[in-house]
């Protein structure tokens, strides 16, 4: 399982977007029954999740192995009320129940193969943490949008490279650069030939003794030709290198 990560926000009603077909890597016509699947786990009180990616998927209904499945988009941030329920399926994909006092029933999965979608779709709030910072990501092929990382304020500017080598699938941790403000000819020239050495932040710095505040753009570059790493891991995955698109 990939290291999990993490405004605290209001509880948005579910809504149902696309209906999917069930893959067969994660829940076949013996999801459930077989001696792989986990007996759901319960939790003493309801918690809550907190959306990581935007995309979430929903097993629709108060039975887990149910195999009609839906795709939701929320908010990178937003948090979600559930039962505190957990159950894995037999190909390791961990779901979480839905309070169903606040919403249709159903299960979300907070992270699991067989979509597509890598790293944690979900992450359990810990009661009385701190509030984590909401970044927007531009990418690095075209400079546009792609998408919003939640960091932690205990994590560090290493977890949020880590982040940016998931979404972005090719780049080399290596090359990459996480800098307090971007280049501009009025200040330091063109592009990074006089750009202070200090204003790069060590991968070790606290997210929360950056500068950078929630609703901002996590500022980052990368050193090397970004759409030849990236189409070359997708040759390897046979796909292609796209701007990845918001949820």
């Amino acid at each position: 399982t990939w290291a999990q990560v993490l405004v605290q926000g209001v509880f948005l009603p579910l809504c149902t977007c696309v209906l999917l077909t069930m893959p067969a890597t994660e829940t076949g016509p013996a999801e459930g029954t077989g001696a792989a699947a986990a007996a759901p786990t319960s939790a003493v009180e309801s918690v809550m999740y907190r959306v990581m990616q935007g995309t979430l998927v929903k097993k629709v209904g108060a039975d887990p192995s149910s195999p009609k499945l839906v795709k939701l988009s929320r908010q990178v941030g937003a948090v979600i009320a559930t039962t505190g329920k957990t159950w894995t399926g037999p190909s390791g994909g961990e779901w979480v129940e839905l309070d169903a006092t606040a919403g249709k029933p159903g299960w979300l999965l907070i992270e699991g193969p067989g979509f597509d979608l890598p790293g944690p779709l979900l992450e359990r709030v810990e009661p009385g943490g701190e509030e984590p910072l909401i970044l927007a990501v531009h990418s690095p092929i075209d400079g546009k949008h792609a998408f919003d990382v939640c960091l932690k304020p205990t994590q560090t500017v290493k977890h949020a490279k880590s982040w940016l080598c998931l979404r972005f699938p090719g780049l080399v941790f290596g090359k990459l650069a996480v800098a307090i403000e971007k280049p501009g000819e009025k200040t330091h020239g063109v592009g990074l030939r006089n750009f202070p050495a200090d204003w790069i932040l060590d991968d070790g710095v606290l997210m929360r003794d950056t500068p950078f505040k929630s609703g901002q753009e996590l500022i980052f570059f990368y050193v090397g030709e970004a759409t030849d790493d990236m189409e070359e891991a997708a040759r390897a995955r046979g796909g292609s290198a796209a701007p990845v698109i918001a949820a």
